[in-house]
């Protein structure tokens, strides 16, 4: 969050830094539009304009709600990530982002997947259609080895962007008599781009972010079905890709709770989840308070009764209490005169925008009568 232009100047650049870092293609002056929204300005004009050092910054909650939706989706991992203070992964290639595997290889694979069934790239499509194929997999999947640098994702156009001159990019297909001509067909029918010394590998017909969402989706339920130590760090993984893509929110601590279930440093099976309940209530995070809740039943449903029935208890004691610190006796009075209120918090769950209005409508509750 930012206070001033200077803070949020830094804001934008340590933004650009960060998908930077991961392999994502994102202009800095879009990240200045992402960072003026998610303060609540129209544009970057708007916030150079009107910021001052009285103007009162936005909550965190909402700060961060509105800079992901200011951002294409996949911005959106390394700025959870980002949020939550998640350690970067260890490389996976020498030479590459520290977070390119997790923030842009699904993007990958998943357009590679689906270029496949591409009408000028799929077997059978006429004369050309193996050199054509080799002119987009030469630099998605790097067929001819050695090094080469990663490709990078424009985040707002799902193109996968490759620097140098033809005969750089394609050392062996360029002395193919029929080069210039499948290349040019490429271009005219959008799959490649080439201009100013960039392939771009356009995306394919199709929904790739659904695409990317299956495959993640796929990769968690493989490794949670999967039994043996040697997988435990790629099931917890594989779990937080999952619950990222679907727009969870701290989403490394709500796996690694749900993967700790029946652990024996616990009391009761579900303990590790119960833990995390409490300091998220104890840090106001109210929607991942109802989204962990939620994901926590799909997955451990002997046990979602329990952990549900915890909630409101977690609620009054980290949240009521030490986080907004609401008077013991006008919380006992409200909650005299409103017994019901534990079920109707319970019902709220499945709709995390519904159960943090629900909460913060309670507290304005209580808060009234202090007032009184």
């Amino acid at each position: 969050m930012y206070s001033t232009l200077e803070g949020a100047k830094k804001s934008a650049k340590s933004l650009h830094r960060l998908f930077d870092e991961s392999g994502l293609i994102y202009p800095l002056s879009k990240c200045q539009l992402a960072i003026a929204k998610a303060g609540g300005f129209q544009h970057w004009h708007d916030l150079e304009s009107n910021l001052t050092t009285a103007r009162q910054p936005a909550a965190a909650e909402a700060y961060r709600r509105r800079l992901i939706a200011a951002l294409p989706e996949p911005c959106r991992n390394p700025v959870r990530a980002w949020f939550a203070d998640e350690p970067p992964p260890d490389p996976p290639i020498e030479g590459y982002p520290a977070r390119w595997y997790r923030d842009v290889y699904p993007y990958l694979a998943a357009v590679t997947k689906m270029h496949r069934r591409t009408p000028l790239l799929r077997p059978g499509s006429g004369r050309g259609q193996q050199l054509r194929e080799l002119l987009v997999y030469e630099l998605l999947l790097n067929l001819k080895g050695g090094a080469q640098p990663p490709p990078r994702l424009e985040a707002d156009t799902l193109a996968f962007c490759f620097r140098g001159d033809l005969e750089a990019l394609y050392p062996e297909q360029i002395r193919h008599p029929d080069f210039e001509r499948e290349l040019a067909r490429l271009v005219e029918a959008r799959i490649l781009d080439w201009r100013f010394g960039v392939m771009r590998v356009l995306p394919p017909a199709g929904d790739v972010e659904a695409e990317v969402r299956e495959r993640k989706a796929g990769m968690a339920h493989y490794w949670t079905e999967t039994s043996g130590e040697a997988g435990d760090h790629e099931r917890l993984m594989a779990l937080r890709e999952a619950l990222a893509a679907i727009g969870v929110n701290h989403a490394l601590r709500i796996a690694g709770a749900i993967a700790e279930q029946g652990s024996d440093a616990y009391t009761t099976p579900s303990g590790a989840m119960l833990d995390l309940l409490s300091r998220l209530a104890a840090e106001g995070e109210l929607e991942t308070f109802a989204r962990a809740v939620d994901l926590a039943a799909k997955i451990h449903p002997q046990n979602a009764a329990f952990v549900r029935g915890k909630a409101p208890a977690k609620i009054a004691s980290n949240y009521f209490d030490a986080r907004l610190k609401l008077p013991l006796q006008d919380f006992t009075a409200w909650t005299n005169e409103n017994p019901d209120w534990p079920d109707r918090l319970i019902d709220d769950l499945s709709s995390p925008d519904l159960f943090r209005r629900t909460v913060d409508a309670m507290a304005e509750q209580v808060r009234g009568r202090a007032a009184a």
